[in-house]
């Protein structure tokens, strides 16, 4: 018997009651207040924050009082705005989400960047557009020093929630249903992901049921929730409601991992509401003028160091300083992307991969790769409009035919222009592999269905973080 069918069956078994009667077990709702409330990590930490910034900068303003005389006058912008764009930074980056690992050394080094983009922010606002009158204000090294002090706080604040959220996700576990091979396959998925919480995986919902308990932080249905009839909908609908959240496997994949998973979803998946932003939206001509000024300006201001890039490169190889390849764009749309050249010439007649220790590519290519510097001739594509700074990356015309016809859907990346940058780069290493490319599609798909302002901000952030580390390749 098919998973689905055994999911009817059972959930005949159960209806014609209430669900309070037909479920042979008791969920009881959650009403006490504990870690397991999604919303509390999140006030808790906003709380701290509001309250920690105007706490540690009055102290700041105490001290210097008491070393060297009054600080100047503290007005209320010097309070309130560096807590509110702190505070909508920290959420752009996932500050306030508890599936954030806020432990990694990924999340310390975007959060002081982030922290270090809301000081330069709130500086300009405090000092400049709302400096009015002769008002005497705080040193800007005392500002500057306070908001040092309180960017290690709230991060040592996220720090014992992350630990706190451990210890409690540990004891806890998700209950799924699904067939045997779509059962393995996301129980791989799930520990190469490092999940805290134990994965129970069951072929009928008669086993599944009684462990769906005050331990279980979720339930996965593992097959196509279109097949459910009216009275499936109606116990998960019930589950759902006891603070237990139904999941499918598209919803999972979204709310826990940030990428869409492309085996689970259909052709119809385009054309979704939120998928629409990318069709007609406001904020993609927004975009495109964001690209045209700050690739312009870029490319200005770094013209002389662009130079002597392109000289090294000479200097190193026999060849062009630039590397120019046709590229699949929006809607399909073939044009020609500039690099530097990283590789020897001629290369790009061997594996459309590359290697680790590639003996294809030159010393400096190596160095340009892992800091991304190869990437910044891009910069005028964006301004010939083939491209944008964030976006899914440019692919070789040659992959993308490989992959059209073995990774469902590949063709969807094409929605939106490619980037120099991007979710799927920042969040998945080099592809060497079609199923490298089925990963990162993940992660491209998901950045299309939540095209926005704010992801394009923490991209940006992250991408400084791989830049700084030279995590390319």
């Amino acid at each position: 018997m098919q998973l689905n069918d055994q999911w009817r069956t059972s959930i005949s078994s159960l209806a014609g009651t209430p669900p309070e009667e037909s479920i042979p077990f008791s969920i009881s709702k959650r009403g006490t207040l504990g870690w397991n409330i999604s919303w509390l990590p999140a006030l808790t930490l906003f709380i701290s924050d509001v309250l920690a910034w105007p706490a540690i900068f009055i102290i700041f303003c105490e001290l210097r009082t008491l070393l060297v005389g009054g600080p100047g006058e503290i007005v209320w912008q010097m309070l309130i705005i560096p807590s509110v764009v702190s505070a909508i930074t920290l959420h752009v980056l996932g500050g306030y989400d508890r599936r954030t690992d806020m432990y990694s050394l990924a999340y310390m080094v975007e959060h002081l960047l982030g922290q270090g983009f809301s000081l330069m922010t709130s500086a300009l606002f405090v000092y400049g557009i709302f400096t009015f009158g002769p008002t005497v204000q705080p040193s800007r090294l005392l500002f500057a020093c306070a908001y040092a002090v309180f960017a290690i706080y709230s991060l040592a604040v996220r720090r014992w929630m992350a630990g706190v959220l451990n210890n409690h996700h540990s004891t806890k576990h998700f209950v799924m249903v699904a067939d045997t091979q779509a059962g393995e396959r996301f129980s791989r998925l799930y520990r190469s992901h490092r999940m805290r919480q134990e994965l129970r995986i069951f072929s009928s919902i008669e086993e599944a049921l009684p462990h769906l308990d005050e331990n279980a932080d979720g339930f996965i249905v593992g097959f196509n929730p279109s097949s459910l009839d009216t009275r499936a909908a109606q116990l998960l609908a019930y589950v759902h409601f006891r603070h237990i959240p139904v999941f499918t496997m598209e919803s999972f994949h979204e709310s826990n991992w940030r990428q869409v998973p492309v085996q689970s979803i259909e052709g119809w998946w385009a054309f979704a509401q939120d998928s629409a932003l990318v069709r007609d939206s406001f904020y993609d001509h927004i975009k495109r003028l964001f690209d045209l000024v700050v690739a312009t300006v870029v490319l200005f201001v770094l013209l002389p160091f662009l130079l002597m890039i392109a000289i090294v490169i000479r200097l190193e190889s026999r060849g062009p300083a630039l590397f120019r390849q046709t590229r699949i764009g929006r809607d399909g749309s073939p044009f020609t992307l500039y690099k530097f050249r990283s590789m020897r010439q001629g290369s790009e007649s061997g594996s459309i991969y590359t290697a680790p220790q590639d003996p294809r590519v030159t010393r400096f290519g190596q160095f340009l790769r892992k800091t991304r510097l190869d990437e910044l001739p891009q910069l005028w594509n964006v301004v010939l409009g083939d491209m944008s700074i964030i976006g899914p990356r440019a692919e070789w015309i040659k992959c993308v035919e490989q992959y059209d016809e073995t990774i469902p859907f590949y063709g969807y990346r094409h929605l939106v222009r490619p980037g120099i940058t991007g979710w799927a780069q920042v969040n998945y290493s080099y592809g060497a592999s079609n199923g490298d490319a089925e990963e990162k599609l993940k992660y491209d798909l998901f950045y299309i269905r939540h095209y926005s302002m704010a992801l394009d901000f923490a991209i940006i952030l992250k991408t400084l973080h791989t830049v700084l580390f030279a995590k390319g390749r």
